[in-house]
């Protein structure tokens, strides 16, 4: 099974967005994240800014990020869109703890997904580091909207249950794209089952270093994070550098040629995910965890554009011209940015 996009002659799939439909999604969007950053910024303006502001820009946020999620996705945008407003809307009049909690973790999961899925193919190192930075982009608004929920939980099992559900349903539709596991190969299975147990290692490392490290091991990784915090602002979260933008990276230039680098991309989520969970705990210090952003998807692009280079020694020709005709005779279409994959 190949996917429509996937064809020399793309099928009939939905068309692109219109422009002012994109436009006025970009305008709420743009709106809906400066009011949420009311609630993390002081706002010296002279004026006083209702506490309403913030959390109507998370819910807005919200809605806006499940809409165009299910747009991309080729999914039903009035069923989804309504339930996300319905429940933003109630969430505004009547917010129990199950119900923060539970917007708390669509906003995350749904601008992680969003962000990973609103990224085109690139074939050129350049192209995949802006495509990483809109993926960085859509996530941090993510972290936004997250943190004006302003939610009561567990922010270890909160960020696992995030990055479950984000990779299950990102695995979901690229597996629905038709990029199965067929024509993977050796190399390229084995790629992905490393990169599964990495994400395992990734997630779990921290939880399992503080309950069974040794004393000095755990003083050892709080001083290194301690001086690196005094020093730089900020300390590069690891699923970030090691996993995240590295498969985003590496995927976006695969895709170019071959639609199982959506695989490489799904991934991705992990890094999308970790910007989008950032500020979900009330002690969050939005400098540190900012550039802590940064440094992680610098340095994971860096890991990212290193791999691709690697990947195009091994798969391409001998010679420059030999990889770059290659190229050419690959170029694989996919739909615009505003429109569904599918």
């Amino acid at each position: 099974m190949t996917g429509l996009y996937n064809l020399p002659t793309v099928g009939k799939q939905r068309p692109a967005v219109g422009r002012a439909k994109a436009f006025l999604w970009f305008v709420l969007w743009v709106a809906g994240t400066a009011a949420a950053l009311t609630g993390l910024i002081d706002v010296d303006a002279g004026v006083d800014v209702p506490d309403r502001v913030a959390p109507a820009g998370s819910a807005l946020l919200t809605v806006l990020f499940m809409v165009a999620l299910a747009h991309r996705c080729g999914g039903r945008v009035l069923l989804w869109g309504g339930l996300a407003f319905v429940a933003a809307a109630t969430w505004l009049v009547w917010d129990p703890s199950w119900l923060t909690a539970g917007m708390a973790v669509v906003g995350a999961v749904s601008s992680g997904v969003l962000a990973v899925m609103l990224t085109r193919p690139a074939r050129t190192w350049w192209s995949a580091t802006f495509e990483a930075l809109v993926a960085a982009v859509i996530a941090g608004t993510g972290a936004i909207a997250v943190a004006g929920f302003e939610a009561d939980v567990l922010t270890q099992r909160y960020n696992i249950t995030v990055h479950i559900l984000a990779l299950i349903l990102t695995i979901s539709v690229v597996w629905g794209l038709g990029a199965g596991l067929h024509g993977l190969g050796r190399r390229g299975f084995a790629t992905i089952l490393g990169g599964a147990v990495l994400v395992l290692v990734v997630l779990m490392y921290g939880a399992v270093l503080r309950s069974y490290g040794s004393s000095a091991v755990t003083e050892a990784v709080d001083d290194t994070v301690g001086w690196m915090r005094d020093t730089f602002g900020g300390v590069p979260r690891p699923s970030e550098v090691l996993v995240g933008f590295p498969a985003l990276v590496w995927g976006v230039s695969t895709r170019s040629s071959r639609r199982q680098g959506w695989w490489m991309c799904a991934f991705g989520v992990i890094g999308t995910g970790t910007i989008a969970t950032s500020l979900v705990s009330p002690d969050a210090v939005v400098d540190y965890v900012a550039l802590s952003s940064v440094y992680s998807v610098i340095l994971g692009i860096l890991l990212g554009l290193v791999v691709r280079r690697i990947d195009q020694m091994l798969t391409g020709g001998s010679g420059r011209r030999a990889r770059r005709s290659e190229a050419v005779a690959q170029i694989r279409p996919e739909p615009p940015r505003t429109a569904a994959l599918r």
